[in-house]
């Protein structure tokens, strides 16, 4: 049924400034509830043609208060300090804190009431930090340890490689002289055998027992420079020299696997102080398992740089690549990915290398290929 309310205050001010008004707290004409109503006027340029009325329970938004809060008492009041909304019937004695808010765009002062009880305030935020730090406390040690862990399986693996570096070096120490003493002898017999004897099918076998007696020696030369250290001279060098000097090598190998070989030396003359011999049998033994890597061809790439304080060399093969799950055992004594390996050629290289105080790192991704960085320090000189 249609309830007449224009002279209700809130619509005739609306009506009269046309713009939003909220009433004072009243029972509503239509509802019958305690409610507060704002009034909205609608039209144009020429007036207004309408009042859009809206009202809102003030017990309901009593109970939503009441749900947020806690020991808190919340009174909202308008601008003739008429209580609209009271969370609590009785507004407690003694001492307690209060705190007065006014509302924008809105006529209403909302007044905040904590009772402070020495429990709530202390103990609460006591056991609270407690927790949290007991929590924190319990995550470093965890993190420490597990770190500790780490540290310590690190040494022991580093102190296993040495001591397993230390027994090839004692074992090929005592007994690579040993070997290469007889296998002297047999080298000299077999060649004059295969003078005497003429047959195809004899000297084919003769070229294999050369070679299987040249490739024991090669891995007994291998096996004495992971024995134990000994003096050796040093010069300063170029590397651009050394390489060089090593090129003829490198080219006769690469066309024989049908590799395209690119070397790049750098402008500059980064002086290394070094055995020659050692730099050479690094960048060959690279070079050896990059071709290795290239069974039907590829490209390989050796470039030379100048750093500040340090000299890289940098082997680059598209070759099949390393396994992810086997890159960090490359440096380990007889580990190898090839039937015909000996397992002691990067292990070589890493102790040449670390003997310099230098580093090799291997990146490889498989069948794409493998990139070795070989760094040395410069000669002080070259600094």
């Amino acid at each position: 049924s249609p309830v007449n309310l224009s002279d209700r205050h809130y619509f005739q001010q609306a009506l009269k400034n046309k713009r939003t008004s909220i009433s004072e707290a009243h029972i509503g004409r239509v509802t019958g509830r305690y409610i507060i109503t704002i009034a909205s006027p609608l039209g144009d340029d020429i007036g207004v043609k309408g009042i859009l009325l809206a009202s809102l329970r003030l017990d309901e938004l009593e109970e939503a208060i009441q749900d947020v809060l806690t020991d808190e008492i919340v009174i909202v009041s308008d601008d003739t300090e008429q209580t609209l909304i009271q969370t609590s019937s009785t507004v407690p004695d003694g001492y307690f804190i209060k705190s007065n808010s006014s509302i924008a765009h809105v006529p209403w002062v909302t007044t905040a009431i904590v009772i402070p009880e020495d429990e709530h305030l202390y103990q609460h935020p006591f056991f609270r930090n407690l927790v949290i730090i007991f929590t924190i406390t319990n995550i470093l040690y965890v993190l420490l340890v597990n770190w500790l862990l780490k540290r310590r399986l690190r040494k022991e693996k580093e102190q296993n490689e040495i001591q397993k570096l230390e027994l090839v070096g004692n074992l090929a120490a005592s007994t690579a002289h040993e070997i290469r003493n007889p296998l002297t002898g047999i080298k000299g017999l077999v060649k004059l055998l295969s003078e005497e004897n003429k047959d195809k099918k004899d000297q084919f076998y003769f070229e294999v027992i050369q070679q299987e007696i040249d490739r024991i020696n090669a891995i007994v030369s291998e096996l004495l420079v992971l024995g134990k250290p000994t003096a050796i001279k040093l010069n300063t060098y170029n590397a651009n020299e050394i390489v060089k000097e090593i090129e003829p090598i490198l080219l006769s190998e690469s066309n024989y696997m049908n590799v395209e070989l690119k070397i790049h030396y750098t402008l500059e003359e980064p002086r290394v102080s070094c055995v020659k011999d050692h730099i050479k049998q690094v960048i060959l033994n690279l070079a050896k398992n990059s071709l290795n890597a290239m069974p039907t061809g590829g490209k390989l790439s050796i470039s030379i740089l100048k750093h500040p304080g340090y000299c890289t060399f940098i082997v680059e093969d598209s070759g099949i690549g390393i396994p992810k799950e086997v890159l960090d055992q490359v440096f380990n004594p007889f580990f190898t990915m090839t039937k015909t390996g000996s397992g002691l050629g990067l292990t070589v290289c890493k102790r040449i290398i670390d003997s310099y105080g230098g580093d090799i790192s291997i990146q490889s991704t498989p069948q794409k290929g493998t990139k070795v960085e070989v760094a040395i320090p410069l000669a002080l000189d070259d600094d």
